[in-house]
């Protein structure tokens, strides 16, 4: 690969890009801009302030609403040697507190908008103000003094995701692995000081990777609009051609929700010439609708869990796709590798559906706190006996044709129904095709063996049933239709399937 050779730790990148951008826009949220220059002022002042207060290593919680300042109090942690995690004023409290007993934060930074629920929580563990954190005299001394300890390997931050158990689980990632994808993305679409991202995903999830860090690397300027702008797609594209925004790295529900509220019949954001989206499947129908109205911008899907710091696969939309198709995940990243392995444990033969699995540069270290769940997915390459190499099991399923990967649902979403094997991941990809469905979800009720497709959109149900019977054969066949206004979403911006399973498919 070549090109990593002189970076270690993240800091390098904004220290480089701060010489060459000095008074240039890093990041702006509504109210607030940072510069390169105040936002290497800034996190050199925490920075002194968390190292005085605790040894290196040690995981520092960033609890504060989502704005421009995040950014400065997670490159503080850093430079005092220790990791972040960012937690955001949003977050449920009691999830808040099922994450302190997994990370035993040793220092909270946090924000007029998180004091209340901050006094709420143990009061042994040690906090402060970011206003206040901002105000320590830099100590450089004691800054290079962390500097020459520190090496690729140490964690930058940790992410927790949902756990199938309830309790979430803290995702490790190092310097490496994000300083790794950081020179693919930048390297491969050209990314430098002209680019300019409107983030829209929370920091404490990991679609928001590359607004944080392509500003460090390149000098690009991360817009940070509110929450409400999303509520309202209008007032986001409004937002977008006003600051010129002309890369989008997105969730695919974020992206589907401007076309599902007619956005593009008032406002075309022409100023657009990059879209990557990943998380979750982007339905063809919605990305049709983005290439009609956004016809200059390349489009690119990414696949990867937090596991694999943002992607460790992307595929270049380079020709038209029926609103029935699928998009395929493509091939891995530089540095990364994937494999198919079926239920033998052998690599799957080409169209075989097996389990994703991922090796490579990009993987986590495991799960913070929680060895015995991390052997369970971090496992040994099986087709290797002849050293240790670590390959995590995505819980994905997927096949291979030629050099290219396609996704089949996840493993949890596969049933068995009246003998024959079932991707719910299909059905749902068939309704959402349909025209006036807007986002579906299809679930099973296992102790009834019915399946159930909850969906959103303008389309009757009884239209959906009869296109379906034509579509797909009776054994998927869907038994009930739930119609709701709007869809549930949780915390990262997805279709809350826990809550819907809840409702409807569970007793």
């Amino acid at each position: 690969m070549g090109y990593m050779g002189m970076y270690y730790n993240i800091l390098q990148y904004l220290e480089e890009t701060e010489a060459k951008y000095r008074d240039k826009i890093a990041y702006a949220d509504e109210s607030e801009e940072y510069s390169f220059t105040r936002l290497l002022d800034c996190a050199k002042r925490i920075g002194t302030m968390v190292a005085f207060k605790v040894g290196q290593h040690s995981p520092i919680v960033i609890y504060t609403e989502k704005k421009a300042s995040c950014v400065a109090a997670f490159l503080g942690a850093v430079y005092a040697g220790c990791f972040y995690v960012p937690i955001d004023s949003q977050m449920p409290l009691d999830r808040v507190k099922l994450i302190f007993e997994t990370l035993k934060p040793a220092l909270i930074i946090y924000d007029d908008t998180t004091s209340k629920e901050v006094d709420d929580i143990d009061c042994s563990i040690d906090r402060v103000h970011i206003s206040e954190a901002v105000l320590t005299n830099i100590d450089q001394k004691r800054l290079d003094s962390i500097r020459c300890e520190s090496k690729s390997t140490d964690l930058l931050y940790v992410l927790f995701t949902s756990g199938s158990t309830g309790v979430p689980k803290g995702v490790t990632i190092s310097h490496l692995a994000v300083i790794d994808f950081m020179e693919w993305i930048c390297e491969r679409y050209r990314l430098d000081e002209a680019v300019r991202l409107c983030n829209q995903a929370p920091f404490y999830f990991d679609a928001s990777v590359p607004d944080l860090f392509i500003p460090l690397k390149t000098g690009a300027t991360t817009f940070i609009p509110s929450k409400m702008r999303y509520t309202f797609p209008k007032k986001i594209l409004q937002y977008i051609v006003e600051n010129e925004i002309n890369t989008l790295v997105w969730v695919p529900s974020a992206l589907c929700n401007v076309v599902n509220c007619k956005a593009f019949e008032i406002i075309k954001p022409s100023t657009i010439r990059l879209v990557i989206f990943c998380g979750e499947v982007m339905p063809c129908k919605h990305l049709n609708e983005w290439i009609k109205n956004v016809p200059l911008a390349k489009y690119v899907n990414m696949y990867g869990p937090t596991e694999a710091t943002y992607a460790c696969m992307y595929y270049d939309i380079e020709r038209a796709f029926s609103d029935e198709e699928v998009l395929p995940l493509g091939k891995a990243c530089e540095n990364s590798a994937v494999l198919v392995i079926n239920d033998e444990g052998n690599v799957a033969k080409e169209g075989e559906i097996g389990e994703l699995c991922i090796l490579g540069q990009c993987l986590s270290n495991g799960y913070y706190g929680a060895p015995e769940r991390t052997k369970e997915v971090f496992v040994q390459n099986p087709t290797n006996d002849k050293w240790m190499e670590i390959m995590y099991k995505t819980g994905d399923l997927a096949y291979r044709t030629e050099d290219v990967f396609y996704f089949s649902g996840r493993r949890d979403y596969q049933i068995k129904r009246l003998g024959h094997r079932i991707e719910l991941g299909e059905i749902e990809n068939a309704v959402i095709s349909i025209e006036g469905v807007d986002s579906a979800c299809c679930l099973y009720n296992r102790d009834t063996s019915e399946i159930i497709v909850v969906y959103s959109g303008t389309n009757k149900t009884e239209n959906i049933a009869s296109y379906i019977s034509k579509k797909l054969p009776g054994y998927m066949h869907p038994n009930k239709y739930q119609y709701l206004d709007k869809m549930p979403m949780n915390i990262n911006g997805k279709i809350d399937r826990v809550k819907l399973n809840k409702l409807y498919a569970e007793g």
